[in-house]
């Protein structure tokens, strides 16, 4: 079955018109985010214990009204060795646009990509690899706090190339501050 994509373009269309600027983000063009985040892993692999992991970002955004991007910093995660108290971690650097679709009252639905550098980072001595270059997407909802903060729930889904691919879901929650 096939979805008909003209409708969701115009109902995309009609949301971003109505979206006043920048309803939910911060007011200030210039903003800092810290976040938490839980990974899920969207294959298992074998010689890996694949459970939901946890990690953190922090980025720096600049707004244009309903469009910001960000750059920031990502550390979760991804693995661990069973049997062993080896732990894997994807340590990258990310430029991270947004775009607001629709807006009012203090809360914002968005999507936004991800487009990433960096690499494996083990907690003991291991080889992990070189590096790792990330992609990927989704969106999410900005609830604004008062004229500075605001909150950010979101999810993504990104993919890691490199030495080690894989691909991941995660899920962010988060508090802005405008500067």
């Amino acid at each position: 079955m096939r979805t008909p994509l003209r409708p969701i373009a115009v109902l995309i269309a009609v949301l971003t018109a109505m979206a006043p600027r920048a309803a939910a983000q911060s007011l200030q063009r210039f903003s800092l985010q810290a976040s938490g985040a839980a990974l899920f892993a969207t294959r298992k692999d074998p010689d890996f214990d694949s459970k939901t992991r946890l990690g953190f970002e922090g980025q720096a955004r600049y707004t244009f009204g309903r469009f910001s991007l960000g750059a920031g910093y990502q550390r979760s995660t991804v693995f661990a060795v069973q049997g062993f108290p080896t732990r894997l971690a994807l340590s990258l650097g990310f430029v991270e646009p947004r775009y607001v679709l629709a807006a009012g009252r203090g809360i914002a639905a968005y999507v936004a990509g991800r487009v990433g550098v960096g690499k494996l980072i083990c907690n003991e001595k291991c080889n992990a690899g070189g590096t790792n270059v990330a992609y990927g997407g989704g969106g999410g909802l900005l609830f604004r706090l008062n004229q500075r903060f605001s909150a950010d729930v979101g999810a993504q889904f990104f993919q890691v190339d490199g030495t080690f691919s894989s691909g991941y879901a995660m899920a962010r929650l988060g508090l802005g501050v405008g500067l």
